[in-house]
């Protein structure tokens, strides 16, 4: 279960920030999560209220999560379509051969101020 120690690390990085720009409470943390990230956003809802006990900026803040679709583009027919949706297979031509074009990431996407 690697969803801890990234969640860990994006908190890190918001409190750190937070620091930085004499920010005294952080309200809500929004983390863009793409669907092919490997990441399960469920471990992240669960894990929050863990990793930021006893973080004082955080009392009471709120993980907001955005996903990002697991897009592709057939190499053989040129369809773009959703790869979870799909099972990995082009709906047009059956085809496994793609490339993606999102769904692996995963960053903070913003932090909101209380």
């Amino acid at each position: 279960m690697h969803e801890i120690s990234v969640l860990k690390q994006a908190v890190d990085i918001a409190e750190e920030t937070a620091t930085e720009n004499n920010i005294q409470r952080i309200a809500y943390l929004t983390l863009e999560v793409g669907e092919l990230s490997g990441y399960l956003p469920v471990f992240f809802e669960k894990y929050y209220p863990l990793v930021t006990e006893n973080r004082p900026m955080f009392e009471g803040s709120e993980l907001r999560m955005v996903m990002v679709p697991g897009e592709a583009l057939c190499k053989e027919c040129s369809a773009m379509y959703n790869v979870m949706r799909n099972e990995g297979r082009c709906p047009k031509c059956g085809s496994r051969s793609k490339k993606i074009l999102g769904g692996t990431e995963f960053r903070i996407r913003d932090i909101g101020l209380g």
